[in-house]
This record gives C-alpha cells, sequence and structure tokens, in this order.
C-alpha cells in the first residue's frame, strides 16, 4: 500500500529510492507468504511502534511522522535482508535510538525470534539503558498478550547486557572498544560510536574506527551479508 509522504526536505532521487525499496519489500514479502512455513510480521514496523508506544514511554503521547515512516521502511529491509549496511543521521531527540535499538528488535522477534542481535555504543549506560528499555517492552503484559506463543526469555540467561530467548536469539548490549570475543549476531547495530565532543578529534574517531574494523566488523554470524 502506498504512502502520501510528506515531500518537504525530500529530492525526487530519493523519493524514487524509497519508492524502490517499497517494491522490493512487497515482493519479498509476497515471496514469503507463499513459502510453507515462512514468518512475517503481523503488523508493519511502524505500526508496531505507535501500538506499544505507550509501554516504552507512557507520559509522553506519540506523534507519528514521515521521517519515521521512511526510518521504519529502512529498518524492514534490513529485515528482510535487502539492506545490509545502512547509516541513519537525523538530529538528536527524533526517535532514532528508540526506532532502531528498542522497537526493532522487539518487533523482529516477534515473526523471527531465532535472529540473533549486537548492539554497541560509545558509552556501556546507553547500550544497557536501551536494553532495558527493549527488555521491558518484551516483558510488558500486552507484548506478551500478543506473542507469547511465538517465544519466551529464558530463566537463566535474563541480564541488562544479555538476554537470550527460547528459539536461540539473543540480544547483546557492548560499548565501543568493549570486549567482543566470541560473541556475534546477525544484526549489527552501533548508536553513537562517539560523543558529539569526540567527534571532532582526530583520535577519536580513529580509535572508534579501529574497534570497527578489528573488532566489530568480524562479529557478523554470516561473512556473507557483509
Amino acid at each position: 500500500m502506498s504512502r502520501n509522504y510528506q515531500t518537504k526536505n525530500l529530492t525526487p532521487s530519493y523519493l524514487e529510492i524509497l519508492l524502490a525499496e517499497q517494491e522490493r519489500r512487497r515482493r519479498a514479502q509476497e515471496r514469503a507468504e507463499g513459502s510453507e512455513g515462512a514468518q512475517t510480521p503481523d503488523m508493519p514496523l511502524e505500526a508496531f511502534i505507535g501500538t506499544f508506544w505507550g509501554v516504552v514511554e507512557p507520559s509522553v503521547a506519540y506523534v507519528g511522522n514521515w521521517h519515521l515512516d521512511i526510518i521504519s521502511e529502512h529498518l524492514t529491509a534490513v529485515a528482510d535482508g535487502e539492506i545490509k549496511r545502512i547509516i541513519i543521521n537525523i538530529p538528536p531527540r527524533h526517535m532514532k535510538s528508540l526506532a532502531a535499538c528498542v522497537f526493532f528488535p522487539a518487533w523482529m522477534w516477534s515473526f523471527a525470534p531465532a535472529t540473533q542481535f549486537l548492539f554497541a555504543s560509545y558509552a556501556q549506560t546507553l547500550s544497557i539503558r536501551d536494553s532495558t528499555r527493549c527488555r521491558r517492552l518484551i516483558q510488558s503484559p500486552e507484548y506478551r498478550e500478543r506473542y507469547d506463543g511465538v517465544y519466551q526469555l529464558t530463566a537463566d540467561q535474563n541480564q541488562k547486557t544479555r538476554y537470550d530467548n527460547n528459539r536461540s536469539g539473543y540480544r547483546i548490549a557492548t560499548s565501543v572498544g568493549g570486549s567482543l570475543t566470541g560473541e556475534g549476531g546477525d544484526i549489527i547495530i552501533i548508536d553513537d560510536p562517539h560523543k558529539t565532543d569526540e567527534a571532532l578529534s582526530t583520535t577519536k574517531r580513529e580509535a572508534a574506527l579501529e574497534w570497527f574494523d578489528v573488532a566489530m566488523s568480524t562479529r557478523l554470524n554470516d561473512p556473507k551479508k557483509i
């Protein structure tokens, strides 16, 4: 189903790319629905965010916008395997972290619970913050009522920095420069690799890049997806 996005600040070439990605996603979903035992989401990611917003932010009213639809479209393409690398650059307080680090993994587990996630930020506290929010959503009565038959979190591995589910999926939260020995993921998300002031430091930028090249870039479960 096509949507009428507000076109302010969007170039025609970008709209063409967006429409092409929507079409690829539609074809991918049609192929999946025609496959025996295929798993597909019961609602689009943008609808999922609106549905469960009150669980994550109970005192803040949800206000949808075209930029959230676009982020959702691109993250859905990541889930479909159509996009393998993506950078989301938007101003602060525009729900980048909530969409990608909180709602996206909870949504994807609702139909692909075996997915293994690896998250990192410049500070462990930020990674833990979003990991906790995501777990709070997953354990909420509203979410469990809808998806309890799909998977459950395991009791023996349920911490803020890592929790597993009974379908072999997990969500790990670490920091830039943190140890990744023995860990990996199907989807790797780095949310703010350095602080704003550190972005002006050549030393800090190079350190973050070296960490990614040496450590994080080798953590994908399937190197063919790079």
